[in-house]
């Protein structure tokens, strides 16, 4: 999946894009929250990793600016140093739905972040199925699926960027992102 951390503390984004990438993640990390804001507008990501204080954007101005672009579905985090109870209600109420404190236990946070990932893309961790019309799609292997009309198993070929466009619905997707989860 792919991450994008706002982290003004450079040792710290190394810190967390270490642990991502361990877990299979591809990240883009940034310390300037504006620079943040216009990648996210030219490309797709599967979760934020925000910090309060961002340069020239801090991380509520760029969480805001997702989800009035991005909607509801895509996760976001706040990873702070700052552990009052205060900022983490301000986190909530500006629309994070998780808020991890400095510094990480990496396990927990890895685990954190595969819990915000199967809540918002179900289909990607096996919970989930598509649909075509009223014949649910089962996923077999990556760009291939079977559908069960009846209790008939069918197995048809999906290609694989037609899948990723599916598991995004309604969202739009970047051809870099389609390039970068298919492959060439």
């Amino acid at each position: 999946m792919r991450i994008a951390i706002l982290q003004r503390d450079p040792v710290m984004r190394q810190s967390i894009e270490k642990i991502l990438t361990s877990a299979g993640h591809t990240c883009a990390g940034y310390d300037d929250g504006l620079t943040m804001s216009k990648t996210l507008a030219r490309s797709t990501v599967d979760l934020l990793v925000l910090d309060w204080h961002g340069t020239r954007l801090s991380g509520t101005e760029v969480l805001r600016t997702a989800r009035a672009v991005g909607g509801d579905r895509m996760p976001v985090i706040f990873v702070s140093r700052d552990t009052s109870e205060e900022s983490m209600v301000r986190a909530f109420v500006n629309g994070a739905d998780d808020y991890a404190s400095l510094p990480l236990r990496p396990a927990e946070f890895r685990e954190r972040v595969t819990a915000l990932l199967r809540r918002a893309y179900p289909e990607r961790f096996g919970t989930a199925r598509l649909r075509r019309g009223t014949v649910p799609l089962r996923h077999a292997s990556p760009g291939r699926h079977a559908a069960r009309p009846a209790g008939r198993v069918v197995r048809h070929a999906i290609p694989a960027r037609f899948a990723v466009l599916l598991e995004h619905w309604p969202r739009h997707v970047a051809r870099s992102h389609l390039r970068d989860g298919v492959g060439p």
